[in-house]
């Protein structure tokens, strides 16, 4: 039902228009022909006369009467143009086939066109002559009925025209309007699928329009929305899991505090201290979600602006200075550059949290080097354990690497997704790799 009746509104709308077309043209075809038919088919015709006239002087002036007769008698019927002499030997230089309009050129002025209707007859005759001699002159003449009985057969030929156009229309607009709304419902049925969240069709619309178009980019919409389910599932699903085991942690700790009243102080400090360790924890997560999800977000709008780099990464190694001072860790900053161009709260964001990372992974003792080479800015730092073909893995949401997770690293494992999501969002070419025990993240913001 709903097939049909988009089917009978595409048919509609493809016979109104069609409809319209022909009617604007046989209006517009009409429209000029009532108005500058007639008057285009004269000027022609004045144009031909000029032409025969100055011909026929030639050969009526070089050459003998009988070939000058044979030159009339051929642009009579190759033309449909009459020459006509008038002088007082007319009688003897011209035939009788000559002379039917003699009576009608005796008072046609020379070197100016006229137009005559004949009597009892609704024929126009158009003349022009030209003086020869004193006492002589040459005449041309044509009929113009030829463009009244032409233009009554154009108009007819036009309507027939219009009912054939009209019928093809027709058909046209069956087949058409059959076709399409065959490629419509798959789309629609497709549609229908994906807003109940139901990915598992394909669609297979090989065609090279509009139509093809649309469907490849909703097979496009399809794929990303399934993946994009996928990782939101996946993303609250780790969510939920990595926030349970604080929240267990908190309440357990809490019951403990409020049904064992005999506990000590000493024990009690304990307690309040590992429950504020884990709320911390907490809130960084939730600020970290928050994070990601104003990133993800369509209204995030990008700044460019002056951004002095050099103080943004010593504000980052003072702000984690007791990673730095709990590990040993050594710290090489060189950097010719100091400002740069772009948006301080995604630079910002990135170096604060590639700092954290290299500080809390070096190995005790370890080096954390910040550098630029070329156009990028680059952060090294040594790491213990082995990380592998884990780079993509790592720039996901709750992964981590299993040098974290086999020493037992503190963390969330939303630190690269998050330098990710904010490098690719400013558009900024970054690379990270893992050269024997040293984890290198470049970053090409100074040329930005």
């Amino acid at each position: 039902m709903y097939l049909a009746k988009i089917r009978l509104n595409l048919f509609t709308k493809i016979f109104g228009f069609s409809l319209f077309i022909v009617l604007i043209t046989i209006l517009i075809n009409y429209s000029f022909n009532a108005i500058f038919l007639e008057k285009f088919y004269i000027y022609r015709k004045k144009e031909l006369m000029l032409k025969v006239i100055q011909n026929a002087k030639i050969v009526y002036e070089t050459q003998s009467e009988n070939n000058f007769e044979n030159y009339v008698y051929d642009i009579k019927e190759s033309k449909g143009i009459d020459i006509d002499i008038k002088n007082s030997k007319k009688s003897r230089m011209m035939g009788s086939h000559m002379m039917r309009r003699s009576d009608s050129i005796d008072n046609i002025p020379y070197n100016k066109f006229v137009d005559k209707e004949l009597l009892g007859n609704d024929a126009k005759i158009l003349y022009y002559g030209e003086e020869l001699s004193r006492d002589s002159g040459i005449f041309v003449s044509t009929s113009l009925s030829v463009i009244q009985a032409h233009s009554h057969e154009s108009n007819i030929f036009n309507i027939m025209t219009a009912l054939v156009a009209l019928a093809i229309s027709l058909g046209t607009g069956l087949i058409f309007s059959k076709r399409i709304t065959k490629d419509i419902g798959c789309l629609n049925e497709k549609a229908r699928k994906i807003s109940k969240l139901d990915f598992s069709e394909n669609i297979e619309i090989n065609r090279n329009d509009e139509i093809g178009d649309l469907s490849k980019n909703l097979e496009k919409m399809s794929k990303e929305l399934s993946t994009s389910v996928s990782n939101l599932k996946s993303f609250v699903s780790n969510a939920s899991h990595e926030l349970r085991t604080p929240i267990a942690v908190i309440c357990t700790h809490a019951t403990a505090l409020l049904e064992h009243k005999e506990i000590k102080e000493d024990e009690k400090r304990k307690y309040y201290e590992i429950i504020l360790k884990v709320g911390n924890e907490m809130k960084e997560l939730i600020e970290n979600l928050l994070i990601l999800s104003k990133l993800d977000s369509t209204v995030f709008r990008l700044r460019n602006e002056s951004v002095n780099l050099k103080k943004i990464i010593e504000e980052a190694l003072e702000r984690y200075d007791i990673i730095e001072l709990e590990r040993d860790i050594n710290i090489n900053l060189n950097l010719d550059t100091e400002n740069v161009l772009g948006d301080s709260r995604i630079i910002k964001l990135v170096l604060n949290n590639l700092i954290q990372n290299a500080l809390k992974y070096s190995i005790i003792g370890g080096d954390v080097k910040i550098f630029q080479k070329f156009n990028y800015l680059v952060i090294e730092n040594t790491f213990q354990g082995k990380l592998g073909n884990e780079i993509e893995k790592l720039l996901q949401p709750f992964s981590r690497g299993k040098n974290a997770e086999d020493f037992k690293f503190d963390g969330m494992g939303l630190g690269l997704s998050i330098v990710s999501k904010a490098l690719n969002l400013a558009s900024i070419k970054y690379e990270i790799k893992v050269d024997q025990n040293r984890f290198i993240v470049k970053l090409k913001i100074l040329d930005n």
